[in-house]
């Protein structure tokens, strides 16, 4: 029976991993007792009242993992072919076809990697044993993403094709200052905050998306609500209770109005209208 060529086609484009040998699988078996460093939770939800004072505190930095995915291990030894291990299914180890320098390579290296299947994308993001060193533990982030590009730069040669349809990638890290980037690149995924001490662990953001305001022309009545511990700081909520965002105070008579209002307990019930330039709303009186 011929299979149809069409069929044919598509089978072969799709990604696929190999199946490990006996001894691949007994060598994968040994990992955790040698390095117990990779079971070690890698991540947490973010919590604002645990995390914001740590994030201001200490260095992060922030990446994507721009589609829904699972993590998981690429744990490449010297004698043996590189193996993915997904962390949902720990005893089905894969076996990931990559081109490596041999005479480059030393020893056991263990990445931490998030796995994109519908993508077939399969993304580098820490690593945490680098020639027979566990690192995870020890290493400052900043040195150990210095191997992570190491390793793509002088071990490893990027080849779709070699690589069974597999793309594979480093993480792009940006600046907290530079958060936005990250976001922008998401479809389905998350934000992650890296930081730099290895005594804290990497925090997981999913972000929220906030209702789109429905701009309309001319002034409307709204009401502010003081943003607590910010003085000069209000939420703008509309009639329907639904919040617009910031309100933007451009003078300084709307802000002492707004100031006296609020130490009287009174709603602070104002007009804003829409700006272009600022992109938010502009409050232009106090009622």
């Amino acid at each position: 029976m011929h299979k149809h060529p069409r069929t044919s086609k598509l089978q072969s484009d799709k990604p696929r991993f190999l199946n490990p040998s006996y001894e691949e699988r007994n060598w994968i078996r040994t990992i955790p007792d040698n390095y117990p460093d990779i079971l070690r939770a890698p991540a947490v939800s973010y919590k604002p009242e645990r995390d914001d004072p740590r994030i201001k505190a200490n260095r992060y930095v922030a990446f994507a993992r721009p589609y829904r995915g699972k993590q998981g291990l690429l744990i490449i030894g010297n004698e043996f072919r590189p193996v993915i291990v997904d962390e949902s299914q720990p005893d089905r180890p894969s076996v990931l076809a990559m081109r490596l320098d041999r005479e480059v390579l030393k020893d056991t290296w263990v990445f931490a990697v998030t796995l994109f299947h519908t993508e077939g994308l399969i993304q580098i993001e820490d690593c945490i044993v680098s020639a027979g060193e566990q690192i995870r533990s020890s290493k400052n982030f900043k040195d150990r993403f210095t191997l992570v590009q190491k390793f793509a730069d002088h071990i490893w040669y990027n080849d779709e094709r070699f690589q069974l349809n597999w793309k594979i990638q480093v993480a792009d890290m940006v600046p907290l200052n530079s958060i936005q980037e990250a976001v922008q690149g998401l479809s389905g995924g998350n934000v992650c905050l890296m930081p730099d001490l290895p005594s804290f662990r990497l925090l997981k953001i999913i972000p929220i998306a906030m209702p789109k305001p429905i701009i309309t022309s001319g002034p409307k009545d709204f009401r502010c609500v003081p943003v607590i511990g910010k003085p000069d700081l209000y939420d703008l909520i509309g009639s329907d209770g639904i919040e617009l965002g910031r309100a933007a105070i451009q003078t300084l008579s709307i802000s002492q109005a707004l100031q006296l209002k609020r130490a009287t307990g009174e709603p602070l019930k104002v007009m804003a209208e829409w700006n272009e330039d600022f992109e938010s709303y502009v409050v232009t009186s106090v009622l």
